[in-house]
């Protein structure tokens, strides 16, 4: 799918938004997803599937079934990454991110509980989020990455497609009973989030696994924050990732400049 030749992605994200939004609609009429497990998801969270989907249609419709059957097997693409340390990035950086801002949190005073981290609930999360991962990254960087025109660079890229993450995004955010202000940060920490995304899929042999798995251990973090996200404040957190996103420019910044291949 890499070396596909540029078409245009308004079909994708056109049908991305329409197949979301019998789930926007259902978010506010169903009870929501803590009923079934622990955490504060709105049903519309559901919608984690359809960039995959979406992106399933497209391939079978303009390829045929072999070449979705190949884009399938992009789930599982894991021997493209080049090596353990790009695993080690995926699965630690937002624990460490989460950590660091739970310490600001700490030192500025703000009311926090003693942290509850059921860890027997840590494999079912992770299993939970890394199906939903895939069902995400598979058409985000998969599919609409791959596809965006190789005279754009990286960063170009992640933030087009940042961007319309955020507004897909903005329903479910509000679904969560959240204040303006909560949101506004939040969405800020999305577009930084998906430019590490973009970092680490081109430093990572392109690889939807790897994007998988980091999305999945983003999701497995915040719900460990004290307690199952309940205390978790963006406006601390955007600032660590924003540090975190400055570093990547000054270490590796060349990797999201340099036009893709």
């Amino acid at each position: 799918m890499s070396m596909s030749p540029p078409r245009s992605l308004l079909p994708f994200f056109g049908l991305v938004l329409v197949l979301s939004i019998p789930l926007w609609l259902l978010g506010y009429f169903a009870t929501s997803l803590s009923d079934l497990i622990p955490i504060d998801l709105p049903v519309s969270a559901l919608m984690a599937f359809l960039p995959a989907t979406a992106a399933l249609i497209l391939v079978w419709r303009e390829d045929g079934r072999a070449a979705a059957r190949d884009f399938l097997k992009r789930a599982v693409d894991y021997r493209r990454i080049p090596g353990a340390g790009w695993y080690a990035v995926a699965i630690l950086f937002m624990p460490g991110a989460l950590f660091l801002a739970w310490l600001a949190m700490t030192l500025a005073g703000a009311p926090l509980p003693e942290p509850h981290l059921p860890l027997i609930a840590l494999p079912v999360f992770f299993a939970m989020f890394f199906v939903a991962g895939l069902g995400e990254e598979l058409g985000w960087q998969g599919f609409a990455f791959d596809r965006m025109p190789e005279r754009w660079s990286a960063l170009t890229a992640a933030l087009i497609i940042g961007i319309i993450w955020v507004v897909w995004h903005l329903i479910p955010y509000f679904q969560l009973d959240r204040s303006a202000e909560w949101v506004a940060w939040h969405c800020g920490v999305t577009l930084l989030l998906r430019i590490v995304t973009v970092w680490l899929y081109v430093n990572g042999g392109r690889s939807v696994f790897i994007a998988a798995l980091f999305h999945a251990m983003s999701n497995v973090a915040f719900f460990m924050f004290p307690n199952y996200g309940s205390h978790y404040d963006p406006a601390y957190f955007f600032w660590i990732v924003a540090a975190a996103v400055s570093a990547i420019f000054l270490l590796g910044g060349p990797s999201l400049k340099r036009t893709r291949p």
